[in-house]
């Protein structure tokens, strides 16, 4: 009942919430792709095609029931919280563990599964967390010398599956399992069935986008190599927020379960995966929230799940209750910067064909879904150009790399140029900066090929909004008055 009320609750507090950029960009993708585009061809992603198709079954749900896509990922989400929680208590029963931790267990997790998401509900990292926690369980239940059972070998595929999402999230199960390994001091811990399950799905998808992705894999990827990859931000800005959060862990668990901060204590392989989860968001380099997604649940999951009553006084209490709704907090912080657009948009037109020139995907999403307006581009933003142009401003390159990048640039160029010619978009959102920290004109950048700027000449300016500039083609006979 417990785990249900929880269940129920993140259901009704974010159906009615708009749902995160990120996640708009992909459910509109996968739409594109399911209207007959190919992935790398007419559809371009910066992350490898699982993360479209991820949300392509909740797509075509939508299209069979009529509800809308956004509705149907917070319920297939909740469905994979359910079937973790199974897996999770079924190898702790086979296990021996009693009904009363299995009790706790449970409600524990799906509290950290359901509501401390907040605005991260639905993203990659949440379904990917939620699918590797499973793998991460049964560690702890071999770190006691308990048998999982063959349950394992499910939990095995989650994290398969999560690390097929996000390849480095392997550091937060991988951490646990080492640890085991050298704890041991044996390699049977690197070899368990769950582990086998796991390197099966990596595997196979690899070998599968070698083969039915190869425009992908070896034209696309390699410039989102080059130029996405290096976008990070320094190590000054990365560390506090990891260790902030790995030090209150360990001093809460110190705090209601001294034994289990121990080498041999319960709760290692929870905080080894949360010291994972800190190394995946350092690696990624991005700094955004949701990218802590799996350090903040560990890091929280450790203390809770050891806590013992006895030890739970109310400045305890109060002090665990305060950190968990700071990091819950640090996850809804939103990543738009952009001021509101709807009403100006649907001002110029009904159901408008958009696109937008710039680098910063929440400037078009999920804005386009919102106003039930019509996305023409081949891709949500144009950040390799942004990512090349940093590159080319920040060091000194060899001619070939210079030429390399131009190239890149020149790519995005050629694309929006198709956007427009084919989507014929009625509305075009500019944004006036450079990854939201430098001036720039992008419609100047535009500009700069001829073709492009002859596509363009069609379309007025007809209002400034924040750093948006809103184009509108002046053909268009959807023009509504004011």
């Amino acid at each position: 009942m417990i785990v249900a009320a929880i269940l129920l609750t993140a259901l009704l507090v974010q159906i009615p919430v708009v749902l995160n950029a990120d996640l708009g960009c992909l459910l509109t993708e996968g739409e594109r792709v399911l209207d007959g585009g190919k992935l790398g061809v007419d559809v371009f992603e910066l992350n490898p095609p699982l993360s479209v198709y991820l949300y392509m079954p909740a797509s075509m749900l939508a299209r069979v029931t009529g509800l809308s896509p956004e509705i149907i990922v917070i319920i297939l989400v909740m469905i994979e919280i359910v079937g973790a929680l199974l897996v999770i208590d079924r190898a702790a029963a086979v296990a021996g563990l009693g009904a009363r931790e299995r009790r706790i267990s449970t409600s524990v997790l799906a509290l950290l599964f359901a509501i401390l998401p907040t605005a991260v509900f639905g993203q990659r990292e949440h379904i990917a967390v939620i699918a590797m926690t499973p793998f991460v369980a049964v560690t702890a239940i071999r770190w006691r010398g308990l048998a999982p059972g063959r349950v394992a070998i499910l939990a095995g595929l989650g994290a398969g599956l999560a690390m097929s999402i996000k390849p480095q999230l392997a550091l937060v199960v991988g951490l646990p399992i080492i640890l085991a390994a050298f704890r041991q001091r044996s390699l049977r811990p690197l070899f368990a069935p769950e582990s086998w399950a796991a390197a099966a799905i990596v595997v196979g998808y690899g070998a599968m986008l070698a083969i039915v992705f190869p425009d992908y894999l070896f034209t696309y990827a390699p410039m989102v190599t080059a130029v996405y990859v290096p976008l990070r931000m320094d190590l000054a800005g990365l560390l506090p927020f990891p260790l902030v959060v790995l030090m209150a862990s360990v001093a809460f668990l110190r705090l209601v379960a001294p034994q289990d901060l121990k080498m041999g204590g319960h709760a290692t392989p929870w905080l080894a995966a949360a010291v994972g989860g800190a190394v995946s968001f350092v690696l990624q380099g991005k700094g955004w929230t949701y990218t802590a997604f799996a350090l903040c649940l560990f890091a929280v999951a450790a203390p809770m799940l050891h806590a013992r009553a006895r030890t739970l006084r109310v400045p305890v209490m109060i002090g665990g209750f305060a950190a968990v709704a700071f990091i819950a907090f640090c996850l809804s912080l939103p990543i738009s910067a952009f001021p509101p657009l709807e009403g100006r948009i649907l001002a110029l037109a009904k159901n408008p064909r958009l696109i937008t020139i710039g680098d910063h995907v929440a400037l078009g999403h999920p804005l386009v879904r919102q106003i039930n307006g019509t996305w023409v581009g081949n891709t949500c933003v144009q950040l390799l150009a942004a990512g090349a142009m940093v590159r080319q401003n920040s060091a000194q390159l060899a001619e070939g790399e210079q030429a390399k990048l131009d190239n890149i640039i020149n790519f995005e160029r050629r694309q929006l140029l198709a956007d427009v010619r084919s989507g014929r978009p009625n509305v075009i959102l500019v944004d006036s900066y450079l990854l939201s920290t430098v001036p720039f004109d992008w419609l100047a950048w535009a500009n700069s090929d001829p073709e492009l700027r002859k596509e363009l000449s069609r379309y007025r300016e007809v209002a400034e909004i924040g750093r948006v500039r809103i184009f509108f083609d002046q053909s268009s006979a959807d023009l509504r008055s004011h």
